[in-house]
Order: C-alpha cells, then sequence, then structure tokens
C-alpha cells in the first residue's frame, strides 16, 4: 500500500512540475474598442513569438477558411420586396457615420436581409459597441457570426520586436 502511495506521490510531483515548464508571454493590441477611462496602457498582454510563426499563420489562413467564430452587431433584419434596398440604405447609414474601420456586410438567409457590422473577438467587445450606436440602430443587437482576422502587418511585428 505504501509503495502504491509512493508511486502516485512521485507522478503527481512530475506531473506538476511538467506545467509549471509550459509558460508563454502573450501579446495582444488594443481592438480598438474599449470603455471609456480606460488607459492606452492599461491590461496591456505582450505576445513574443517568431515572425515565421505569423508566416505560417498568414499561410493558413490564405489557403483555408479566411473566418473564425466570433460576434457581429446586427443593425438590420428584414423581407419583403424593399427589404434589399432597405438594408443597403442600413449599411450606407452606417458607413457615413462609422467609415469603413469596422466593416459592414449584408447577409441573404431567405427570405431575410441582414446588416452586420464589426468583426469582434469577444461578446463583450460586440456589446461595447452596441451601446455605442444602439442611438443611431435601436434595434440593434448582438450576434455570434464567423467574423475575418485582423489585418496584421508582419513587418511592423517584427519592428515592434526589435523596438521594445
Amino acid at each position: 500500500m505504501t509503495f502504491k502511495l509512493l508511486i502516485f506521490s512521485l507522478l503527481i510531483l512530475f506531473s506538476i512540475n511538467s506545467l509549471n515548464a509550459q509558460r508563454e508571454t502573450l501579446r495582444m493590441e488594443n481592438t480598438g474598442v474599449t470603455p471609456d477611462g480606460v488607459g492606452a496602457n492599461d491590461g496591456k498582454i505582450m505576445i513574443s513569438q517568431d515572425a515565421n510563426a505569423l508566416k505560417v499563420v498568414k499561410k493558413h489562413r490564405d489557403l483555408n477558411n479566411e473566418t473564425f467564430p466570433g460576434w457581429r452587431v446586427q443593425i438590420f433584419f428584414g423581407s419583403g420586396r424593399t427589404a434589399m434596398d432597405e438594408s443597403r440604405s442600413a449599411k450606407n447609414k452606417f458607413a457615413t457615420k462609422f467609415g469603413t474601420k469596422y466593416g459592414s456586410y449584408i447577409v441573404y438567409d431567405a427570405p431575410y436581409f441582414k446588416v452586420r457590422v464589426g468583426d469582434f473577438r469577444t461578446r463583450a467587445e460586440a456589446m461595447y459597441f452596441e451601446k455605442k450606436i444602439k442611438t443611431m440602430f435601436p434595434s440593434s443587437w448582438v450576434v455570434p457570426d464567423n467574423v475575418r482576422y485582423p489585418d496584421r502587418d508582419i513587418s511592423k511585428d517584427k519592428e515592434d520586436e526589435d523596438g521594445e
């Protein structure tokens, strides 16, 4: 009985030791959608990785699907004869106010036309953005959707690593 306990204790000890060896340094850029009063340097996370890893991810993205599960804000939903024109109007209204920074997409899911905006990784980011546009689009709501990868300049990432 004590021999089994000794073996079990050693197994636990080695498992805990191997868990401590698996650490990474992470860095995330600000998505541009942060609550008011939060400084630019608050909550900064650093990711250190080889530039070749970014090239591999870009290659994978180019060869495969260019989307991943995320969140968008739906600003229009309708059907009928005028739904297509109304969806274009909602998209143009959004682009006039917010530009093309967030992206806006018309989705046709028969018989409905939907206008969805943003490419948010988290629901919290989408909910914050929804609050910002709620006065202009009062019937907007957050929906799960496949979103596009953010554009990344690999050469700029390399310069950032060298500069810091």
